[in-house]
C-alpha cells in the first residue's frame, strides 16, 4: 500500500469556495459509503442501536499480507460518531529496507446525513495518556475548505486502497 503525499505547494489562486464546497460534499458522501461498507456494516453500528456512549476498537486485516489498520469508534450521539484510524507501523513484511510510518486519521461520522468529515490527518505517533478517547483537540480548530478538501481526498484515496486490498473487519471488543 503506497500513498504519496506531495509537499509541492500550488501557488495558483485559491479554489472557488463554491467549487470546494461541492467537491467536499461529494468526497464526504463517497468516503462515508466506503467506510460504511468496510467498517460500519461489519461492526453492526447503526443509529438505532446506539443508546449510550461507548468506545469500540477493532482491526482491519488484508488478505494480501498488508499492515493492519486499527480503528476506534466512539459514540458522540445517536447520529454522530468519532472515529480514529491508524495503520500499523514498523518494518514491512520483514524487509529491513521498507519501513511503514504509522499515520492516523481522525474524523466525525454523521449517520443521519451519511457524511464522513476528516478533521485531522497526522503522521505523528500517538502519545498514550490516561484518557480513553482518541478525539483530538484539533476538532475545534477552524480550517479552510481547501485544507478540509485535501485531507478528505487523502482519506478517500486511502479508503479506496483498503477496499481494493480486500481489508476485512476481523475483531472487536464490544
Amino acid at each position: 500500500m503506497i500513498i504519496k503525499n506531495s509537499k509541492n505547494i500550488n501557488h495558483e489562486k485559491p479554489i472557488n469556495p463554491l467549487v470546494a464546497a461541492e467537491k467536499l460534499q461529494h468526497t464526504y458522501h463517497e468516503s462515508f459509503d466506503i467506510f460504511n461498507e468496510l467498517i460500519l456494516k461489519p461492526a453492526e453500528i447503526k443509529s438505532k442501536t446506539i443508546d449510550s456512549y461507548r468506545s469500540v476498537n477493532f482491526t482491519l486485516k488484508s488478505s494480501e499480507n498488508m499492515p493492519l489498520v486499527y480503528v476506534c469508534i466512539e459514540t458522540l450521539s445517536r447520529y454522530t460518531l468519532h472515529c480514529s484510524m491508524r495503520i500499523d507501523g514498523g518494518i514491512l513484511n520483514g524487509n529491513e529496507n521498507v519501513y511503514q510510518t504509522p499515520f492516523m486519521f481522525r474524523m466525525k461520522i454523521y449517520l443521519d446525513a451519511k457524511l464522513l468529515e476528516v478533521y485531522d490527518a497526522s503522521s505523528h505517533k500517538i502519545k498514550k495518556d490516561k484518557k480513553d478517547t482518541q478525539i483530538s483537540p484539533k476538532i475545534l480548530n477552524p480550517v479552510s475548505s481547501e485544507i478540509k478538501l485535501i485531507k478528505s481526498e487523502f482519506l478517500n484515496r486511502w479508503l479506496k486502497i483498503l477496499k481494493q486490498a480486500d481489508y476485512k473487519y476481523i475483531n472487536n471488543d464490544k
